[in-house]
């Protein structure tokens, strides 16, 4: 039995596709993988150890650790690297998405989304993104941590 209740559906607003890429995009364009961790509403404890600047904005305020997302500069088609699948994020239900081109694919249905599930991640094909993920207008709440320090950025 899991301590993580199930995901049936993720709901993710458009803004955050797009202001995660343009987080991403500088690095990307110095030649250097970068990366955004989404956190929501769910019931989870995060190991301080690993994602403690994550873990501590994020636990007082009732969210967990919801995807991981990063860029890979190849082109496309995006795909977990043997150290995303050995050291990423192993939690039920967890997404890892991969923006290839070092961030400049903005057409999210190009991007590499991936769910962890039983024991390893395997890719979402199209069908099961538009059953289980829900694009959805409205506004986000975008924090860059630097230093274990959050600066809050505007919606």
């Amino acid at each position: 039995m899991t301590p993580f209740p199930p995901i049936e559906r993720w709901r993710l607003p458009r803004a955050a596709c797009e202001r995660t890429r343009q987080a991403v995009l500088p690095a990307g364009h110095r030649g250097n993988e970068s990366g955004v961790f989404w956190v929501g509403r769910r019931r989870w404890s995060v190991t301080p150890e690993v994602y403690a600047a994550v873990a501590s904005w994020a636990k007082p305020r009732g969210l967990s650790l919801l995807a991981v997302v990063h860029t890979h500069l190849e082109r496309l088609p995006p795909h977990l690297s043997r150290t995303d699948r050995t050291q990423g994020l192993k939690v039920p239900d967890v997404l890892a998405v991969i923006i290839g081109c070092g961030g400049d694919e903005p057409d999210v249905d190009a991007w590499g989304w991936f769910v962890y599930d039983d024991g390893d991640y395997r890719p979402l094909d199209a069908a099961e993104r538009a059953e289980r993920l829900d694009l959805v207008d409205g506004t986000i709440d975008f924090v860059t941590i630097t230093a274990a320090v959050p600066i809050e950025a505007a919606s």
